[in-house]
């Protein structure tokens, strides 16, 4: 890890208008950003490794945003994009195009001001929301940034909109970590290469994450690996990454406050702890950890001014989120004429409060949680976000479709229910509520079973240290291979040799013998 450029010096890098922006909007850069300017300034693959609400958004574009801006438009229309983004969840392509509104603005005006001209940028996302008529549009009038997924790359390099692709010069994976140590990831390093393949010049990777061990690891990941030809000739800084790590960081490392608390004195008993008001239904009749854990999340929410509550499932998200709005409504003394004798709303999927019946001659019960997972439809979910944002909304409970990367506004609350699914997951749910640069992010996680509670006392001790868990990358996933390979010889003629190269240099595939491949391509062939 190379030592950290001075500020003014890498900001004296950038042109007038954005410098202008700049320090206007922000006190100073963060370590984070100056040293990945520097390094994505140079050319150089690089991996950014600082903890959330640090700017690594901005590190990683803005270099970018003032080429782009200040630069020539593309002759060739075909060439235009020059930066893609790929993000693991869709909620999180969307959030980022949003952010990016706010530099491109400011620039933009700040260069009007001096009479600076810049061109116009223009950002496009497609991912599975994405109606048909704009993915259409991306293979004739691509825009120069585009926010994608790696399931949607891999669609667009096997069709004809690949070819609104031959421009690109940056490639930008956020939270890389997500995605290095899983199938998923092994498949967008083999589309990395299928899309340097494309290019006159391979493009230059950025990658972006909070919570990554050992960066080391991940960065072999990101760049991917040397080919024969560039082994026997190799080229100053080639699939090499710089990783920048500002000094005295650890994943995960900013003010942190993680508590874990037991809804009931003795999870051996819960009957002995029974609330006043029963928020869930009985189950076969016995006592449920689910009303005490409900009373406690509500006592939060009402306490906090935004909250966003984990589930470990979208059924639970659902359910924990109907649950939640009647206990409220039961509070404000609503809610009285459901039959005493109908089904819980809690327990039927998809309900959420807005058709429980909650109301009295007041009107409605005030819905104070809704569900976000991914399989809503989009429209639903950027009503939620945008409500919890605005303060409209006093909680959301989510899935890990808001885990990764996505800035929330003003969340001072993070509540986990069960146990979080990994040290790593803890830390980046946990760093929603205050993602902001040196804010600090509140967790409370509420284990349902004992079992739960030795789980969340541990991991939650982990996070608080950040020692996460170690990312491995798949070695030869051949399912994933047999999938590329169909896809790769559906849009191109390959010989045996160019696409075993093509294979190789993907980090995950780069011990692949002959003898397998041959034996995936005699089965694919029948």
């Amino acid at each position: 890890m190379a030592s950290t450029p001075e500020p003014d010096a890498t900001l004296g890098a950038f042109s007038a208008p954005t410098r202008s922006w700049f320090t206007g909007a922000f006190a100073a850069p963060t370590p984070a950003q100056v040293g990945a300017w520097e390094s994505i300034a140079s050319g150089e693959h690089t991996l950014v490794v600082a903890p959330t609400g640090s700017g690594k958004t901005l590190a990683a574009f803005l270099w970018a945003l003032d080429q782009l801006l200040t630069g020539e438009e593309p002759t060739e229309r075909s060439r235009r994009c020059r930066v893609l983004y790929i993000s693991p969840l869709k909620a999180l392509a969307a959030d980022v195009q949003r952010n990016l509104r706010s530099p491109l603005v400011g620039v933009t005006r700040a260069a009007e001001e001096t009479g600076t001209p810049v061109r116009e940028v223009t950002v496009g996302v497609r991912t599975g929301d994405t109606p048909a008529g704009e993915r259409r549009r991306f293979a004739t009038h691509p825009p120069d940034i585009m926010i994608t997924t790696p399931e949607s790359l891999f669609l667009i390099l096997t069709s004809g909109a690949r070819e609104g692709l031959r421009g690109v010069q940056q490639v930008i994976v956020d939270e890389v970590h997500a995605l290095a140590g899983t199938k998923r990831g092994a498949h967008l390093a083999l589309s990395l290469e299928r899309l340097d393949a494309l290019l006159d010049r391979p493009a230059q990777r950025i990658g972006l994450s909070a919570t990554v061990r050992p960066p080391e690891s991940v960065a072999r990941y990101l760049a991917g690996e040397l080919s024969a030809a560039e082994h026997a000739t190799p080229a100053a800084g080639t699939r090499t990454t710089r990783i920048v790590q500002p000094e005295g960081t650890r994943p995960g490392h900013r003010q942190l406050r993680i508590d874990v608390a037991v809804p009931v004195p003795d999870l051996s008993d819960i009957a002995a702890a029974a609330p006043a008001q029963a928020t869930a239904p009985p189950e076969n009749g016995a006592a449920s950890i689910w009303s005490h854990v409900t009373e406690r999340v509500v006592e939060e929410i009402t306490s906090h001014s935004a909250t966003i509550v984990f589930a470990n499932s979208r059924r639970g998200a659902e359910r924990l989120a109907a649950r939640i709005n009647e206990a409220h409504a039961r509070r404000q003394g609503l809610g009285s004429d459901l039959d005493a004798g109908s089904a819980w709303a809690a327990e039927v999927p998809a309900q959420s409060g807005t058709a429980l019946g909650l109301t009295d001659e007041t009107g409605p019960a005030e819905i104070i949680a809704r569900p976000h997972h991914g399989s809503m439809s989009r429209d639903e979910r950027t009503a939620t976000e945008t409500a919890l944002k605005n303060g409209t909304l006093p909680a959301v409970v989510a899935t890990s479709s808001l885990e990764l990367g996505i800035d929330m506004g003003a969340v001072d609350l993070v509540i986990q229910v069960g146990s979080p699914p990994s040290v790593a997951s803890a830390l980046q749910r946990i760093g929603r509520a205050g993602h902001q640069v040196g804010a600090l992010s509140h967790g409370l996680v509420l284990p349902t079973h004992r079992g739960d509670l030795l789980a969340a006392a541990t991991t939650s001790a982990r996070a608080r240290t950040g020692h996460i868990e170690a990312t491995r990358t798949p070695t030869n996933p051949l399912d994933v291979l047999a999938q590329q390979i169909v896809a790769m010889c559906a849009v191109d003629d390959w010989t045996v040799t160019d696409l075993a190269a093509l294979v190789r240099r993907a980090t995950p595939f780069a011990t692949l013998t002959d003898r397998v491949l041959t034996a995936v391509l005699d089965m694919l062939s029948g």
